[in-house]
């Protein structure tokens, strides 16, 4: 049984470049395809490879150069009548299609509605893998030890992502192109809009498959979008179960502790001209009380299955902070946390520990910043 150490070439050769299927709505980018070109750029940079925009739709045409605006070096577009309106199958053929002759040595998704539907699907027609949810990309060797030796696949991209909510994993994909991932949006900053940037225009000719034709949409209707914009929030205050009791165990009504953030955000908006939004747990959320009903909704939730964000500062009230919270807002450049435990998991990421009822010191935050 050997065991030297072998580096692996996997039959990749013409595998080159980092893709990225960009979503648009409006004739716009969306802000999370911005996001995962910028996360496409630091791969891409670090392997000495090119990003790759590819458009998929109809009258494209005063789209086409914004990947390449955001870090993209040039844009791949599909642009046919059939394809006006998002259809996962004859979309997927027409990726798949691409990605089979051209090559990519990478593929990245938007962890969306539409990159759930396609990704998946495209994986399995290419013959690949699938990462998804993915909180980061790093690029470094694989290592699979055998019993005939130990293996090294030189520069995958590590896929990060969250794993059974209780741990970080990397997935990686070292035989097989591309490698294909879903990236959660909130996980990395896009780059600056810049009309100066120069790249190629590849139009490609769809050779579609007749059979994929089997739906007609009748109507598009534009579902109501939330009030509730914690991604642009510079400041987040977020509220978790621990609200329901104070520091000596008695029970509070949680709308006192939601009453206390709502004067805080109106003191630091109407005083300090700062965007604020209110957030929460999942576990507050699901806990469903009757006295938060329509205060703490869905589309409050921080976390794993809810937005993942970056604010100039985040305040959890009352949050433990398990893992799969925490990956929705490790990003924020300061946190504060304030639970009685001090054993909490939030304490070992937060810039500003305070341990103690957060019923005294939300009123002690406030007027403290009023005297200012």
């Amino acid at each position: 049984m050997s065991s030297q150490l072998q580096s692996i070439e996997v039959r990749i050769e013409g595998y080159r470049d980092v893709w990225v299927y960009c979503e648009h709505e409006d004739g716009q980018l969306t802000r999370a395809t911005t996001e995962v070109i910028g996360g496409a750029r630091k791969v891409a940079d670090r392997v000495g490879m090119k990003v790759v925009g590819v458009l998929i739709g109809y009258n494209l045409n005063d789209l086409l150069r914004e990947p390449i605006y955001y870090g993209a070096d040039s844009v791949i577009y599909c642009d046919d009548p059939r394809l006006k309106d998002y259809q996962v199958l004859p979309y997927t053929t027409v990726l798949s299609d691409m990605i089979v002759k051209l090559k990519p040595w990478a593929m990245l998704f938007v962890t969306s509605e539409i990159g759930k539907d396609l990704g998946p699907r495209v994986a399995y027609r290419t013959r690949t893998g699938l990462a998804a949810d993915v909180i980061d990309l790093i690029v470094e060797d694989f290592v699979m030890n055998l019993p005939t030796g130990r293996y090294v696949y030189k520069d995958c991209i590590a896929q990060v992502r969250p794993d059974f909510a209780t741990r970080i994993a990397k997935i990686f994909t070292p035989k097989h192109r591309p490698q294909i991932s879903s990236v959660r949006p909130g996980n990395f900053t896009p780059l600056p809009r810049d009309e100066k940037r120069r790249g190629d225009l590849v139009r490609w000719e769809p050779q579609f498959n007749e059979d994929d034709f089997q739906v007609e949409t009748l109507e598009t209707r534009r579902l109501p979008k939330s009030e509730i914009k914690l991604e642009e929030a510079n400041v987040v205050i977020s509220l978790g179960l621990g609200i329901l009791r104070d520091g000596a165990g008695r029970p509070r009504d949680p709308r006192e502790a939601y009453g206390m953030a709502e004067e805080l955000k109106k003191l630091l908006s109407e005083k300090f001209g700062i965007k604020v939004e209110i957030g929460s747990s999942r576990a507050l959320i699901y806990a469903q009380l009757k006295e938060l009903e329509g205060l703490i909704t869905k589309d409050r939730q921080v976390g794993q299955t809810g937005k993942t964000i970056a604010p100039d500062l985040y305040i959890a009230l009352g949050i433990s902070g398990a893992l799969q919270h925490r990956v929705g807002m490790q990003r924020s450049k300061k946190i504060v946390a304030v639970n009685l435990d001090p054993n909490a998991p939030i304490f070992q990421i937060a810039h500003y520990c305070v341990v103690g009822d957060l019923y005294d010191f939300l009123p002690k935050l406030i007027e403290e910043l009023r005297s200012i």
